[in-house]
């Protein structure tokens, strides 16, 4: 099990999430418990975002939003929850 922490911008975007879109929030959880209980040869399965953002792993909550976190060793980054368009530019 990893330890993890949260971006501020993701924080500020969760407090806004939690209040406008339940079901995102929850996803949100549900997926932030999958990503810290798996060991740290599974947690490699989630794919690397390219070039810019090539630091960062990626794991859709919806067909729409996409969550950008980052392992360190045994600690993981949760960066930001954005649109598809904007991580992928189309």
């Amino acid at each position: 099990m990893f330890k993890y922490d949260l971006h501020d911008t993701l924080r500020a975007k969760l407090d806004k999430i939690a209040k406008r879109d339940k079901v995102l929030a929850s996803i949100f959880y549900k997926k932030v418990q999958e990503i810290i209980n798996r060991d740290e040869e599974t947690v490699n399965a989630y794919k690397n975002l390219r070039s810019p953002l090539n630091e960062y792993k990626r794991i859709h909550l919806t067909g729409n939003y996409i969550l950008l976190f980052s392992v360190k060793g045994n600690r993981i980054l949760f960066f930001d929850i954005r649109h598809w368009d904007d991580v992928f530019g189309k």
